[in-house]
């Protein structure tokens, strides 16, 4: 009888230790649309694609960089959709927002079928640090219509602070660093 008390409660207590937490789903968010969402001011005729992601942040799980070779994955915090997706329908909705342009296409889901120019983007940090910021840096291409050599190549490095430390928290910062980008591709759009 002890025996099988003790067997009976040693199964439970590890039971109770195989439970895992769920997982928690976050998504990228665009800027708010423009206050007269109708207006196309810009003229301006963009399509937006490829986004390449660094192999190695290219996951479900969000990401913090421990030190200069070491990442940890969060592996409850998770990436609602492909992470390229995401970035590139939020970017192409904000450049809308910053250019007040509903002329801005994605590419290779809904291009814009018109003389358009091209933003090209290629993802190299996309990630958490110790120090409580969330860092997207990215190299960037704008080719002019019917253009097959860039016109601009740049890279921007975002920084945000994270406004909470969980996965909310990291949502949010990197939505405000892509709607960073957004703005310094704009700036080169309209200066162009």
């Amino acid at each position: 009888m002890k025996r099988a008390t003790i067997v009976s409660l040693l199964a439970c207590a590890l039971g109770a230790c195989g439970t895992t937490p769920p997982s928690r789903f976050y998504a990228l968010e665009p800027l708010p649309e423009a206050a007269h969402p109708g207006a196309d001011t810009a003229g301006l005729s963009v399509n937006v694609g490829p986004v390449v992601i660094a192999e190695g942040l290219d996951r479900a799980q969000m990401v913090t960089r421990l030190g200069p070779n070491e990442l940890d994955l969060h592996e409850y915090d998770r990436w609602s959709e492909p992470l390229d997706e995401n970035i590139l329908r939020v970017l192409a909705e904000d450049l809308s927002v910053v250019l007040g342009s509903q002329r801005i296409g994605m590419i290779p889901d809904s291009e814009t079928h018109e003389s358009s120019w091209l933003v090209t983007v290629n993802v190299l940090t996309f990630e958490v640090g110790t120090d409580g910021n969330a860092t997207l840096a990215a190299r960037w291409r704008l080719y002019k219509p019917g253009e097959e050599a860039p016109s601009t190549t740049r890279k921007s490095v975002l920084v945000a602070p994270l406004p909470s430390k969980d996965g909310a928290g990291i949502a949010a910062a990197m939505s405000s660093n892509l709607a960073a980008l957004a703005r310094d591709i704009a700036a080169a759009l309209q200066g162009g």
